[in-house]
């Protein structure tokens, strides 16, 4: 009998409602016989809105959201609106997504100029590269049509948008010639405009940031264009500009180009994700995600419709995600060395598996007195290390930046860790870290990846694990209010958990947390009660997409297509939409940008409005007019007035003050932390500062007045690894003490401060008269003077009290007489 014939022969047309779609699978693999009640609730909800073009499915992780994939593109197919494409985050969960489809019984391929893909005979799987590149298959292309998308869906679409950063952007490492090439072409003007940072940029400074500012890019434009179309010919040697190329260069003058010392980056304004047409042109395009917080990046990145995208199908709660016992050490017990927590953590390593998250290969560092160097996985070796962990107990493992894209099942990960806020690594993306940050000090894009991290470890609602958080400014960062409701609700609800055992823990010593981790670990009944209860009823992740981002997409948009007044205009609107004035400030300096295209003069007067508004946009070239500092005689009074309006209880304090002396550490990668928590430090103990050379252009890094009309004018080398203090450093500490002679009058003193690693001179250098030098001993020595003032204003608990304060301050010689002494003088070479 051939029963195919008979299909065939059949009136009843392939189902389309999902899970009448499923039932009607006939070759489920055994465990796969029905729909979980979160997925069907999921597929239910989109079959009632299917018609629409772009949605996002929140669903936590673990509670089968590739299978709904699937099922919806197989929907889709049988309604006859193929081809359908499934892209995952990477090839390693490209096998996850085919095993998942053998397992229901649908028909995969992995090429999109397959017959069967094409012809919407199987669903076409593909990594998020292949879809988001220059030269994807799915663009005009030259010799072959584009290969067709009708629907496609974007799973881990917070992993997909990074991948199409990167690729839909240039990157050109320093010791390309095209780098220096394109260094040339702005030279002039960059020494002219940031003489600092192009000097920082030249000697390879792992701190350096040099923007190009757009007036500038502008007036090079067709030089720059050049560069680049040459080396993009030379597809062997230029493999980083071959792939991104053909995507920028039509949007070319509306790119931001920053220089650091190790690459250059070129990055679109907004991903130009039209130049894959057929992705810009698919019928239906479904997003699913377990952690976005804030839908905004699929509308500026995607060009998602920001009506559909605001509105996202969730399953009826957000408790169903596997449990989790967060703990933060550093808000529990400020006192615990950190070197101390990393040590009990690794105790728990003995018979489970332990993963880290390290944003960084120095931090990941930090952990070898515990592991030897091969437990340390960079991304190149994380397949490898994932199917171990899931084999069998390996003990503790370190991932450097690796926060997504990975899963660690049941007893491949019961403790994770994450070390430390996660990092910026391009200058794009330090950039964009500095311009976005909010007035509250958080920072969207960490926020994210913190979320995606903490996910690593439960991969189901059956699942479990402990994490640890560590670092005071990821500390900082989670305890902030603001910060706690940009978290998924699942998270929300379980950080609102771990608050309230941090109040059984306050001030315990690390055995103690130790200890009710492993209660966790151990399954005592009581904490799975209490865990699941939190758990219950948690709302769904309510839709939010910002009126910034749709204005900046809108504008984007608009001026590509040649209409530079209504991009502006759009601009307008979002400011309007906005009462974050640092994100006033940012989206001032993109309407900035494009006026510039018609109206240079008046582009620069929009540039003075957002710097008012926020000091990390661009200088203008005009209106730099520096406001003298002026210190107040009373220091107690002045560091009351700040403790006050800064923090509201003895945590924040706690945590606040260790953030600071955390970011007061030599490190190359860390500079511009180093000299902002320079101008935080004078304001804690009670002194006035700035950033001269940041806020205007000229000056040194850091100016402090003591009062009585005495100043220190700091020049922060902190990132220098030299055995001596060079020339280039000594000449711009005099150029800074000859800037604040001109500034201010005789009456007032200065004393020349250089931070430095050494404090000898190199013979072809000579120091300013009385020049002083804060090595990293003596900055060590300032900061455990700082950390313990933080622990007498905590148990004294009288930070509103100026006469304590004082006491304090004199106890802690942090009063301004007294801070000459963590200085030393500068010895010849």
């Amino acid at each position: 009998m051939d029963f195919n014939k008979l299909l065939a022969d059949g009136e009843q047309a392939a189902p389309i409602e999902p899970r009448e779609l499923f039932a009607s699978l006939p070759s489920k693999a055994e465990g796969y016989g029905y729909l979980r009640d979160v997925q069907g609730q999921v597929l239910s909800a989109w079959h009632e809105r299917r018609a629409q073009r772009d949605l996002i499915i929140k669903v936590n992780t673990g509670a089968g959201k590739t299978i709904d994939g699937l099922i919806i593109l197989q929907s889709y197919l049988n309604e006859d609106l193929g081809p359908a494409l499934y892209v995952a985050p990477n090839k390693y969960l490209v096998s996850q997504v085919i095993e998942e489809a053998h397992h229901i019984g649908l028909s995969v391929v992995e090429d999109p100029d397959s017959p069967k893909y094409r012809l919407g005979q199987a669903i076409c799987v593909i990594n998020a590269w292949k879809l988001f590149n220059g030269r994807s298959v799915f663009r005009q292309r030259p010799t072959k049509t584009p290969a067709p998308i009708g629907v496609v869906v974007i799973d881990d679409a917070h992993a997909a948008l990074s991948t199409a950063r990167d690729c839909l952007s240039i990157s050109i490492p320093y010791e390309d010639p095209t780098f220096k090439e394109l260094l040339a072409e702005f030279r002039d003007d960059l020494e002219a405009y940031s003489p600092n940072e192009l000097l920082d940029v030249a000697e390879q400074s792992p701190g350096a940031l040099l923007r190009v500012p757009f007036w500038v890019w502008r007036s090079h434009l067709e030089g720059a264009r050049k560069i680049l179309h040459s080396a993009q010919n030379k597809a062997k040697e230029h493999q980083h500009i071959y792939w991104s190329w053909a995507a920028v260069r039509d949007v070319l003058e509306y790119s931001r180009t920053v220089f650091t010392g190790r690459q250059v980056t070129i990055t679109p304004l907004c991903s130009p994700v039209g130049h894959i047409v057929n992705f810009d042109a698919a019928k239906r395009r479904i997003y699913l995600t377990a952690t976005l917080a804030d839908d905004s990046v699929l509308v500026t990145d995607f060009g998602a419709d920001p009506g559909s995208v605001a509105t996202p199908i969730t399953p009826q709660t957000a408790g169903d995600i596997g449990e989790r016992m967060i703990l933060a050490p550093m808000e529990l017990n400020p006192q615990l060395a950190v070197e101390d927590v990393r040590a009990g953590i690794a105790e728990l390593a003995d018979n489970r598996n332990v993963v880290v998250i390290a944003p960084s290969e120095r931090v990941a560092k930090l952990w070898l007195p515990h592991i030897d160097e091969s437990k340390i996985v960079r991304a190149d070796a994380v397949a490898d290390t994932v199917e171990q962990l899931r084999s069998g107990t390996v003990g503790l493992v370190v991932l450097v930046g690796k926060y997504d894209g990975i899963d660690l099942p049941g007893e491949a990960c019961r403790v994770l860790v994450i070390d430390g806020l996660p990092e910026a690594f391009s200058g794009e993306e330090r950039l964009e870290t500095q311009l976005t940050t909010h007035t509250s000090g958080t920072d969207d894009r960490q926020v994210q990846r913190i979320e995606q991290g903490m996910g690593r470890g439960v991969r189901s609602n059956e699942d479990h694990c402990v994490v640890f958080l560590l670092g005071a400014r990821l500390t900082q960062l989670v305890y902030n209010p603001d910060t706690l409701a940009r978290f998924s609700p699942a998270t929300q609800a379980q950080l609102q958990q771990s608050r309230q055992l941090a109040g059984g823990l306050e001030d315990q010593p690390l055995p103690a947390i130790i200890d009710v981790a492993r209660q966790a670990l151990d399954r005592d009944p009581a904490w799975v009660a209490y865990a699941r209860r939190g758990l219950a009823h948690v709302p769904p992740s309510p839709g939010h997409v910002s009126a910034a981002a749709i204005a900046r997409r809108t504008a984007f948009d608009r001026a590509v297509a040649g209409d530079l007044a209504a991009a502006g205009e759009a601009l307008s609107v979002g400011i309007a939409g906005t009462s974050d004035t640092r994100l006033q400030g940012w989206l001032l300096e993109q309407k900035a940008t494009y006026v510039d295209r018609t109206n240079p003069a008046e582009a620069q007067k929009i540039l003075t409005a957002a710097r008012a508004k926020n000091t990390s946009v661009l200088r203008p070239l005009v209106g730099n007019t520096y406001q003298k500092l002026s210190g107040s005689d009373h220091q107690a009074i002045a560091a009351s007035d700040y403790l006050t309006r800064r923090y509201k209880d003895k945590v924040e304090i706690r945590m606040g003050i260790e953030a600071l002396i955390e970011d007061l550490r030599f490190d190359p990668e860390r500079t511009v932390e180093f000299e902002r928590a320079l101008v935080d430090l004078a304001m804690h103990i009670g002194l006035a500062a700035q950033r001269p050379e940041h806020d205007i252009g000229q000056g040194p890094d850091g100016l402090w007045a003591l009062g009585q009309l005495k100043y220190w004018v700091i020049e922060a080398k902190s990132g220098s690894t030299a055995k001596y203090i060079q020339k280039g450093y000594i000449n711009q500490l005099a150029g800074s003490i000859n800037w604040f002679n001109r500034q201010y009058d005789a009456s007032s003193s200065a004393l020349p401060i250089l931070i430095h690693p050494s404090n000898t001179l190199a013979k072809d250098a000579s120091a300013p008269n009385g020049a002083r030098v804060i090595t990293d001993t003596r900055m060590g020595a300032l900061r455990s003077a700082v950390c313990n003032f933080a622990d007498a204003l905590v148990t004294a608990g009288r930070w509103d009290q100026p006469d304590a304060i004082n006491g304090l301050l004199a106890g802690h010689k942090l009063r301004a007489n007294e801070l000459f002494g963590y200085t030393q003088a500068i010895k010849l070479g």
